[in-house]
């Protein structure tokens, strides 16, 4: 098995060589370069307005799996880039990052300092900007913790479905699942599949992080996707490994962050948070369901009149990907009043 992924690998990076001479468009799109801490080695794309002189810190989810880089094919993305500078950042041993890291070494902590590191030299290449951090479902776990750390460097917070309790954030959606499952059993709709669902759910009384059985029936009951016609956005595969930062490395990132099977809950730091806010949050999130929105917006240490909540009633965990121009909007209507 191992011979034959090799294979398989070496003839996909052959693949690759043969059209490494083709024009490398979307590469000249905006600025690109790495930031290295801490035996990692980790890529920044920097695109958009550069001239409204506001830089969005984008925190990408997983982290195992995750990368910054997809989320340049978003059209609210696209949308936000017209008006602001949107900074990708694939995190250590995420995405393509590259370097030796530990698995040991990659901490919050660990990855709270890269992201302060990335904060610092953005300052220095770009002038000390206003810096905004976006944080999506993981990235709102990390930008979280960064806040309560080093906020006075932030101008303002973007959360989106944000991860920052995920026991909690478990257990809520152990009990959807399990509702979901009943009525499906009960309207005799795929029966035998919810059957298993919630006979699994019977055995299995708390969810943990890594449970890929819980995050599968997620999957199907569009708690990922609220409209599974979302999944119809055109993904240019091939322009975003041929002519873009994106590579293969995306693929073969196969990491388990033990840190976060301890249970990771920053419900009790959240007052120590204070600068504008803005909670974006999909109605059928059912990774991190919606009452998580409102305990957070209620636990926030911002005042009442700098701190925002939207929940977007046509997604499920990615709101900036099921609805874009509402998304897009939201994000520059906050990010005028406080840049």
């Amino acid at each position: 098995m191992k011979t034959t992924r090799a294979i398989s690998r070496i003839l996909i990076l052959l693949s690759f060589l043969q059209l490494a001479c083709e024009e490398q468009e979307m590469f000249n799109e905006g600025d690109f370069f790495y930031l290295e801490n801490n035996e990692a080695v980790m890529p920044v794309w920097v695109k958009g307005n550069k001239d409204s002189e506001v830089f969005i810190i984008m925190l990408h989810g997983g982290p195992d799996g995750g990368s910054s880089q997809y989320y340049t094919i978003f059209p609210s993305h696209q949308l936000i880039e017209e008006s602001y500078t949107i900074v990708y950042w694939d995190q250590r041993m995420c995405g393509m990052s590259q370097g030796n890291p530990s698995m040991e070494g990659s901490t919050m902590e660990q990855f709270t300092d890269d992201l302060d590191q990335l904060v610092q030299l953005i300052n220095v290449k770009y002038d000390q900007p206003s810096i905004f951090l976006m944080g999506h479902s993981w990235g709102g776990a990390l930008g979280a913790n960064y806040l309560v750390k080093h906020q006075s460097k932030i101008r303002g917070w973007i959360e989106i479905d944000g991860g920052h309790s995920w026991s909690t954030a478990n257990a809520l959606s152990r009990e959807i699942m399990i509702g979901f499952a009943k009525k499906k059993i009960a309207e005799g709709k795929d029966q035998p599949f919810w059957d298993f669902a919630l006979n699994w759910y019977q055995q299995n009384p708390i969810v943990g992080i890594n449970d890929d059985a819980h995050y599968t029936f997620v999957a199907h009951a569009n708690g990922y996707d609220y409209n599974p016609d979302s999944d119809s956005l055109a993904v240019p595969f091939t322009e975003l490994l041929f002519h873009s930062p994106i590579s293969t490395a995306y693929f073969f990132a196969p990491y388990n962050f033990q840190f976060l099977d301890q249970g990771l809950d920053l419900t009790d730091r959240l007052h120590q948070i204070t600068v504008p806010t803005l909670l974006c949050w999909g109605r059928h999130d059912k990774v991190f369901p919606v009452v998580l929105a409102e305990q957070t917006y209620q636990y926030l240490g911002t005042p009442p009149q700098d701190k925002f909540l939207r929940i977007f009633e046509y997604s499920a965990h990615s709101p900036n990907y099921e609805e874009p121009q509402a998304f897009a909007s939201t994000v520059i209507n906050f990010i005028r009043q406080y840049e």
